[in-house]
């Protein structure tokens, strides 16, 4: 049993690289329907080009909504592993900023 589990696993994780973009758009929908004033970046391996199967896809969504609220929104809307979620208000967002390279979706 544990091994479907990871199999299916790998297999989900690599789908949704194969078809980033797709769960990407999918993904600033779902925010911008909450906020549409809200920014969507990525950031981190994923964001460079250097992504693995096992690596995780780190999205900064900026904002001034509760962040248990978007973080609700995105995990009923499918959005869980590989996909880390970071969510912040403006201020916090420059620290993001300042250290990684961020790739803006929306």
């Amino acid at each position: 049993m544990w091994r479907e589990l990871l199999v299916r696993e790998a297999r989900y994780r690599a789908e949704v690289f194969k078809n980033l973009d797709k769960h990407l758009r999918r993904l600033v929908e779902v925010v911008k329907s909450m906020d549409p004033e809200a920014e969507v970046y990525m950031f981190g391996s994923a964001a460079e080009g250097r992504a693995l199967l096992a690596s995780d896809i780190d999205v900064l969504v900026v904002t001034d909504l509760k962040p248990s609220m978007v973080m609700a929104r995105l995990w009923l809307s499918g959005f869980k592993e590989p996909f880390e979620i970071h969510v912040a208000g403006r201020e916090e967002a420059e620290l993001y900023k300042k250290r990684a390279r961020l790739l803006r979706l929306g």
